[in-house]
């Protein structure tokens, strides 16, 4: 009979022989490097499902041990290891055979449109209105919001609080061209600043450090950062993963920093994936799945803010399946760490929508690879490394919050779309009524016929 210890033994030498044969592949094909989708999805795959569980086997297996304790045990991590190795091989098959996007949303090659600065000032505003009302940036007090069920309620919108999201794209352009260079690297000084006594988000500030180690290598057109940058970045990384849901001043000012950073090393706390998808799986299988409606309704109705469309709630109520985890024993483990994109397709239906939902994601995946090509206009490299500087956060988490960071990014960048899109002329409007008529062109001379005498 097969123990558990085995099992997790036979999940490891599954992933890591795909990831194996993954990283073989995209190594022959030229697509392992820091500026690649196929990269960034094979480095979160390896963290999520397998280094960080065995961080945690041989570390603090509490996590583990407590969420199959909850379901069947080796039959569920059995089954987990054969989606995800599935999920995974899919992902990649339909990355490696689709195409990189080519289009350039009408931008023009080498300048910017008029229009552009205006877009970026109004982004990087929002940004620090957010960061300063609602996340106490600098010291400020944070004006009181309410989250119940993951949603802002009462008189904030949740674009208020979070538009901070809107800056990485502005820094991120900024810092591609040469004569704004020292522009971007002040704003992002002062933005990372700013996120330090952000007590929740930490991921879109990582995002930021990864962006900008990104930089460099798409502009010389190299493979791999500067070695200092990647440490700076892990140094960075790990600092705002072991404060927690804290303010820096208040977990430095608390002495915990050491015991806290060795504890978060240890148990995995923040990249918990594979044990919560254990119960998430067995939770879908045996209450049923949700067929991905609330996804749809949430991408449909997600962008109409709560304050004036009260009713997309119960719109979105009225069309998604009940399902209903709160009797279920073991449901409350789930809280907190996410079960992966996988996970989250897994719950659509099954092995059958996670096969789905990674062909259509490797497909996008390597469309997006298409955007950081060098000859690409400047604003198309910059949403694309703001897409891809998150990336490696997105795949550990649900559709949904894809969904709201890529739309969220995005919002500057179609800001400088429909500025290029503007005649770049303004239209000649007649002053009057008066009909104009065209000049008549000069008389040309007659030239009489020729006549007997003449001949």
């Amino acid at each position: 009979m097969i123990s558990i210890a085995q099992g997790f033994l036979i999940h490891c030498v599954v992933m890591a022989a795909l990831l194996y044969y993954m990283w073989l592949i995209l190594h022959r094909r030229g697509l392992f490097h820091w500026l690649s989708f196929g990269f960034w999805s094979w480095a979160a795959f390896s963290l999520y499902f397998l280094v960080t569980p065995l961080i945690q086997y041989f570390g603090d297996p509490f996590y583990l041990e407590t969420r199959l304790g909850a379901t069947e045990g080796l039959p569920r991590l059995l089954w987990v290891t054969f989606c995800v190795a599935v999920g995974i091989f899919i992902y990649f098959q339909t990355y490696l055979r689709a195409t990189p996007s080519r289009s350039n949303f009408g931008l023009p090659q080498e300048e910017w449109p008029r229009g552009t600065w205006l877009v970026l000032f109004l982004a990087m505003a929002g940004a620090f209105y957010s960061l300063i009302y609602y996340r106490g940036a600098f010291g400020f007090e944070i004006i009181p919001t309410e989250i119940v069920g993951g949603k802002y309620t009462g008189e904030v919108m949740g674009y208020q609080a979070v538009m901070h999201y809107f800056a990485n794209f502005p820094i991120l352009l900024l810092l591609l061209r040469r004569s704004t260079r020292w522009l971007g690297v002040a704003l992002a000084g002062v933005l990372l600043v700013a996120r330090f006594e952000d007590s929740w988000d930490r991921f879109t500030a990582v995002s930021l450090v990864l962006a900008i180690t990104m930089v460099g290598p798409q502009l010389r057109q190299r493979r791999w950062p500067n070695p200092l940058l990647v440490g700076a970045l892990v140094v960075f990384t790990l600092l705002m993963q072991a404060r927690g849901h804290m303010p820096l001043s208040e977990f430095i000012a608390s002495g915990r920093m050491m015991k806290t950073s060795k504890t978060e090393v240890k148990r995995g706390e923040g990249a918990n994936m594979l044990a919560t998808l254990y119960l998430k799986t067995y939770l879908h299988d045996h209450e049923g799945y949700d067929f991905g409606i609330p996804f749809i309704t949430k991408l449909v109705l997600g962008p109409l803010p709560r304050k004036y469309f009260p009713w997309k709630d119960r719109l979105a109520e009225e069309f998604s399946p009940r399902i209903d985890f709160d009797d279920v024993p073991g449901s409350k483990m789930m809280y907190g760490a996410k079960s992966s994109v996988i996970g989250d397709l897994y719950g659509f239906g099954n092995i059958l929508a996670v096969i789905l939902g990674m062909f259509f994601l490797g497909m996008f995946s390597r469309k997006l690879d298409g955007f950081l090509e060098p000859r690409r206009p400047q604003a198309i490299q910059a949403i694309g490394i703001c897409w891809l500087s998150a990336l490696w956060m997105m795949l550990g988490s649900s559709l949904s919050w894809i969904a709201i960071t890529f739309y969220l990014n995005a919002i500057p960048f179609v800001g400088v779309v429909i500025c290029a899109w503007l005649p770049k002329h303004p239209i000649d409007i007649p002053l009057s009524r008066k009909r104009v008529s065209a000049p008549k062109s000069p008389k040309t001379p007659r030239i009489p016929h020729a006549t007997r005498r003449d001949v």
